[in-house]
């Protein structure tokens, strides 16, 4: 099992150039420049730069073992510094070439969307400031939910970032341990959402809610989610 886990590492490591216009070491340099050392932050920041989830989580996996693979090492031995999947973590296998960008462009620097603007006193500001360490990953919700609904509005109101096209369809509450963002999502939430509990003391704008801490979590069953919220 492990000698064929090595051989699709070593497959997908071989056409990274060719594929993405970049070979390994140039991808472990350009995420040091980036300045993130947060798994969710460097994954989210691969994803803004074409590819696929399983591609920037092994890339980011490489990463945090000092740029060594995984599995396909010299030796086909793990080294003893090999980093881990926590318990919460699942064992992913290499990913397959196949397909390494969601659509295929050369490597450029593209600035990412921006549905709420960075400014100082910016009341949404102010409340994703209250996400703390998880404030990177409430800003990839709005800009999920943006990239799933074009066009939303989105709105402070009370300890809530509103989310409207034009009716509001969505709330997302900023925590530091947990992000709350509520909707009704009808039958379409059957097996992720759950229902809404008060946030500090503050009603739920809607009856049901996700809870999300990492950045997995916006898949495509999470913008599916977000479309079904804003057409109810």
């Amino acid at each position: 099992m492990s000698s064929d886990l090595a051989d699709k590492e070593r497959e997908f490591i071989a056409g990274l150039a060719e594929d993405t216009g970049r070979d390994l070491a140039g991808w472990m340099a350009a995420i040091a420049e980036s300045g993130f050392s947060e798994r969710n932050d460097i994954i989210d920041w691969l994803r803004h730069q074409g590819f696929q989830f399983a591609w920037a989580s092994w890339l980011e996996r490489i990463h945090h073992n000092d740029g060594r693979l995984i599995y396909a090492n010299d030796a086909d031995r793990a080294p003893a510094s090999i980093r881990r999947p926590s318990p919460r973590e699942p064992a992913d296998e290499p990913p397959s070439r196949a397909r390494p960008f969601r659509e295929w462009r050369p490597p450029a620097p593209s600035p990412p969307p921006a549905p709420v603007a960075v400014i100082s006193g910016d009341p949404i500001q102010h409340l994703l400031s209250e996400a703390k360490g998880l404030r990177p990953l409430a800003e990839h919700v709005l800009r999920e939910v943006g990239r799933a609904v074009p066009g939303t509005e989105f709105a402070a109101k009370a300890v809530f970032v509103m989310m409207s096209a034009p009716n509001p369809f969505a709330a997302l509450h900023p925590g530091p341990k947990k992000l709350r963002l509520y909707a009704n999502f009808g039958p379409a939430g059957a097996k992720r959402s759950q229902l809404a509990e008060p946030a500090n003391k503050t009603a739920p704008p809607f009856r049901e809610m996700l809870l999300l801490d990492d950045v997995r979590e916006l898949d495509e069953d999470f913008q599916r989610l977000i479309r079904a919220a804003a057409a109810r």
